[in-house]
């Protein structure tokens, strides 16, 4: 039998008057779980709006570089989708533009390890995001590129939070913020092969007019200059190259945003194998080069 309203345990006879009080504190206990977010749900607003599986729990232990951290569980985490790069000489000193400085800002938080793709690279390093249990709001990639401390990076097993992570490096160079706001980040002109040329081995973001389309085997080409012997290339294959095969000709006389390793091959060029390294852009989303 229940007690109506506003009766007392003095009505219930004393052999269930503690059964009473314990189901009463079961269903207010249930009252209160229901009123208030779960531990999952208060995490949800924590959650990069891409599909990633959860890896557990652990506390960062130590900052190993610009992207790559300790947990206290033992694990080297290494941060997908991103290319931060370490603090330059000419701005030693300024945590503004420095990832090791953002990253220690997290030393001794408790994180979730968020898994996109391959949970380890060919190193056995944990390739995954972090995002901070306790903060709802930093996702460690997304708070490096919105700082514009490291740029978007797709990877051929990890490119699951690319557009998110391309939208925050697209609102950090229109803000200046960073390395945004020095010569360190910037769009180079597809134009000029000899300033790309210098940065041989470095993560580019490279912009400009594709003049021509070639096909060869699985690889297609785009050519942005004049100078066949040295102007800049971009070398399309893979999953890349099969987005070309339908509207690959339509490129000629569009502007082309290209992200990916500078290499020498007779002229600079970047070698594409994802579609997302390959963005066409109109006139009034393009950079504006000198």
């Amino acid at each position: 039998m229940f007690a109506g309203p506003g009766a007392t345990s003095a009505a219930i006879p004393s052999r269930l008057a503690g059964r009473f009080h314990k189901a009463a504190a079961v269903c207010l206990l249930a009252a209160l779980v229901g009123a208030s977010p779960s531990h999952g749900q208060s995490r949800r607003a924590n959650t990069p709006g891409c599909d990633l599986r959860s890896a557990g729990e652990s506390a960062v232990a130590a900052v190993i570089g610009p992207q790559t951290l300790r947990l206290a569980d033992g694990r080297t985490i290494r941060l997908a989708e991103i290319i931060a790069i370490p603090a330059l000489p000419q701005h030693a000193g300024d945590p503004g533009l420095d990832a090791v400085s953002f990253l220690r800002s997290t030393l001794g938080k408790k994180v979730e390890v968020k898994i996109g793709g391959a949970e380890r690279d060919r190193y056995g390093i944990t390739t995954a995001h972090l995002l901070v249990v306790d903060d709802p709001t930093l996702w460690l990639q997304e708070g490096l590129v919105s700082a514009g401390l490291a740029l978007a990076a797709p990877q051929p097993d990890n490119r699951a939070c690319f557009e998110a992570l391309r939208a925050a490096e697209t609102a950090a160079k229109s803000a200046g913020r960073g390395n945004w706001g020095t010569a360190v980040f910037k769009v180079l002109p597809a134009s000029d092969p000899r300033l790309i040329a210098n940065l041989v081995q470095t993560y580019q973001i490279v912009e400009g007019e594709a003049k021509a389309i070639a096909r060869s085997g699985a690889r297609v080409t785009l050519t942005f200059g004049e100078d066949a012997g040295f102007g800049f290339r971009v070398y399309a294959e893979g999953g890349a190259a099969k987005r070309l095969s339908g509207d690959g000709a339509a490129l000629a006389g569009k502007t082309v945003r290209i992200r990916g390793w500078v290499e020498r091959k007779a002229g600079p060029s970047i070698t594409v194998v994802l579609p997302e390294q390959l963005e066409v852009v109109s006139g009034a989303e393009g950079t504006k080069h000198p």
